[in-house]
């Protein structure tokens, strides 16, 4: 459990950084920190809802087989 606790931190963490290099942020500005956590945060929230999306998909999937089983 703390492995995979410790790899979605780490996901985390590596999309961070790729949002702060990919928009050449500085941290130490309050206006580029207010930039990377509006980012960050639209980038989340996107995370969230395909997530959601996809959990919803699975579950309403008919996953039991069909029961017309035809002797013969």
């Amino acid at each position: 459990m703390k492995f995979i606790v410790l790899i979605i931190i780490k996901f985390f963490f590596i999309s961070a950084l790729f949002i702060i290099s990919n928009g050449n942020l500085h941290l130490g500005d309050a206006v580029q920190r207010e930039i990377f956590f509006d980012s960050y945060g639209s980038w989340f929230s996107g995370i969230f809802n395909q997530g959601a999306e996809i959990l919803g998909y699975v579950t309403e999937s008919k996953w039991l087989p069909q029961n017309d089983f035809s002797e013969g």
